[in-house]
C-alpha cells in the first residue's frame, strides 16, 4: 500500500500546537530568569544613583542579604540638566514597607565574576504606605582605590625625588654632613658631662654623687608634714580658717550686704543725677545753671550801683546827699515840717477858716 504524501488537518493541528507550547515554555522560562517569585505581590521603586558601575537589567535586589526583587529598567532620568542614573527595580510588597528614606541603598559586586547588584539597608521603621522615590549611595570600588593609591605613590615618589636632592629639611637631613658631625661633637660632650657627674665634679656631680642634698630635703619635707600636724591639731586663726565653716558663712554674708549696700549706692546715684528731683536738676540742667549765673551777675550789677549812689550820697551830690551833709537844708526842711504840723493843728481846731460849705 503506498504512502499518502498529503499531510493531515490533524498533523498540521498537532504541530501548532507543539509550536505554542514551545513558545510559552520558552516564555515561561524568561520571564522566570527575571522573576524569581511569580505569584508575590509586588511593587516599584526609583533610585536615583551618581553611578550604577556596571548595573545590568534583571541584577537581583536585595534587602538585608534577602533577594526581594529584580531591577527592570536603567536609563538617564534628565540627560539634559544632570548625570542622574534612574533604576527602576520591582520588589515585593512586604519588602517594600521596609524600605525608607534612612535606608542605605548601594550597588555591589556578588561572587568571582563580578555580578553587580543592589543591596539596601532595611529602614529602622515599618512604613504602611512607603514611598518609591530614593536616592542611592555610590561606594568607592577597586578601581577608585588603586586611582587614590596611584595619587599616593606619584606624590611619594615625588617626596623621595626631594629627599634625595637635598630639598627641603629632610633632604638637608639626609645629604648635609654636618648634622652628622653635630651629633657626634653632642655625643661627645654628653659623654664627658655624665663622667663629670659621676665623678661628682659640678653641681650635678655632687647632687648624685653627695647624700647632704637628700637629706635636706627630707629634713625640709619632715618640718613641712611637723607644720600641718601643728596647724590641724590646734585651735588657732589658720586651723580656723581651713576648718571653720562660720567664717566662711560670715564672709559670704559680708559679701551679700556689700552687694546691697552697692545697689543701694547706685540707686541712690541714680537719683542725685535723675531730672525728676531738685538736685537732679541742679546737676544736670544748663538752663537753670545759665539763670543762676545771670541772677548773680544782676545781684553783683545792682551791688554796684549801690555802692556808687552811696558813694555819691557821702561825696554831697544830690537831694540825698545835700540832706545829709547841708545842715541848712536840713533846719529849712526841719522848720518846712514844723510849720506843716502848726497848719494840720490849725485846721482841726478852725476848719471854718479854711473850709466854706453851702448848700445854696
Amino acid at each position: 500500500m503506498e504512502r499518502s504524501n498529503q499531510i493531515g488537518w490533524a498533523q498540521v493541528r498537532a504541530g501548532l500546537f507543539i509550536l505554542i507550547t514551545l513558545i510559552l515554555t520558552a516564555g515561561a522560562i524568561l520571564l522566570m530568569g527575571q522573576k524569581t517569585k511569580m505569584f508575590t505581590p509586588t511593587s516599584k521603586i526609583r533610585i536615583n544613583m551618581q553611578n550604577v558601575t556596571g548595573l545590568k537589567e534583571g541584577a537581583p535586589v536585595w534587602l538585608a542579604g534577602v533577594d526581594v526583587g529584580v531591577v527592570q529598567k536603567i536609563s538617564f532620568e534628565n540627560p539634559r540638566d544632570n548625570n542622574e542614573v534612574l533604576v527602576i527595580a520591582e520588589v515585593d510588597s512586604e519588602a517594600h514597607k521596609k524600605i525608607g528614606s534612612d535606608s542605605l541603598i548601594t550597588i555591589k559586586t556578588r561572587g568571582l565574576m563580578g555580578e553587580k547588584y543592589v543591596d539596601i539597608m532595611p529602614s529602622a521603621t515599618y512604613h504602611e504606605k512607603p514611598a518609591n522615590q530614593f536616592s542611592g549611595k555610590v561606594v568607592h570600588t577597586i578601581d577608585d582605590v588603586a586611582q587614590k593609591a596611584g595619587v599616593t605613590f606619584e606624590k611619594l615618589n615625588s617626596i623621595v625625588d626631594n629627599v634625595q636632592s637635598g630639598k627641603g629639611t629632610l633632604g638637608m637631613l639626609a645629604t648635609d654632613t654636618k648634622l652628622y658631625i653635630n651629633a657626634v661633637e653632642l655625643s661627645n660632650e654628653l659623654n664627658i658631662l655624665a663622667g663629670n657627674i659621676n665623678r661628682g665634679e659640678g653641681t650635678l656631680g655632687k647632687l648624685a654623687r653627695s647624700g647632704e642634698p637628700y637629706d635636706k630635703l627630707m629634713q625640709i619635707l619632715s618640718r613641712a608634714d611637723k607644720t600641718l600636724q601643728d596647724i590641724q591639731s590646734s585651735d588657732g586663726t589658720l586651723n580656723r580658717l581651713i576648718y571653720d565653716r562660720s567664717l566662711y558663712t560670715k564672709l559670704v554674708s559680708l559679701a551679700e550686704k556689700s552687694n546691697q549696700a552697692a545697689d543701694d549706692v547706685r540707686e541712690l546715684n541714680r537719683k542725685l543725677t535723675s531730672k525728676d528731683n531738685t538736685l537732679g536738676m541742679l546737676l544736670n540742667d544748663k538752663e537753670l545753671y545759665d539763670k543762676g549765673l545771670s541772677l548773680i551777675t544782676r545781684a553783683d550789677n545792682s551791688m554796684k550801683d549801690l555802692e556808687a549812689v552811696t558813694a555819691k550820697i557821702k561825696a554831697g551830690e544830690g537831694t540825698a546827699g545835700k540832706l545829709i551833709t547841708e545842715k541848712v537844708l536840713y533846719e529849712k526842711l526841719d522848720r518846712t515840717v514844723e510849720s506843716l504840723d502848726a497848719l494840720v493843728v490849725d485846721i482841726k481846731k478852725n476848719p471854718g477858716r479854711y473850709v466854706k460849705f453851702s448848700l445854696f
